[in-house]
């Protein structure tokens, strides 16, 4: 099974190029763990075993840049002293600062 996405876009190439499917409401994210809601965007990567599990955009995105703290250089990979997310938020909030940090510097 290809990837797919679901939900609205979120201005990405990758949204012009995947086939839309029905978004899997109430089903965790595979990263987060939060469900997916109405009105979330995202990714069904497939996975194996188990077949294809959802992931919201953000936090998919998450996995690719490292937490708002890396991104900014402030992790200790970067020499910094931070952790790469800000230490105490959800995963999903990390995914989403992240996001934004990384907007921040520039990109989308």
């Amino acid at each position: 099974m290809p990837m797919t996405r679901f939900g609205p876009s979120w201005g990405a190439p990758i949204c012009q190029d995947l086939t839309t499917v029905e978004p899997p409401l109430g089903q965790p994210c595979a990263w987060c763990h939060d469900p997916i809601s109405d009105g979330d965007g995202g990714l069904m990567i497939p996975h194996l075993p188990g077949g294809p599990r959802p992931y919201h955009w953000q936090c998919h995105t998450r996995q690719i840049t490292g937490g708002a703290n890396h991104i900014r250089g402030q992790c200790t990979c970067c020499g910094g002293t931070e952790p790469p997310d800000p230490p105490g938020v959800t995963r999903r909030e990390a995914a989403i600062l992240a996001v934004i940090a990384f907007e921040d510097r520039g990109f989308r």
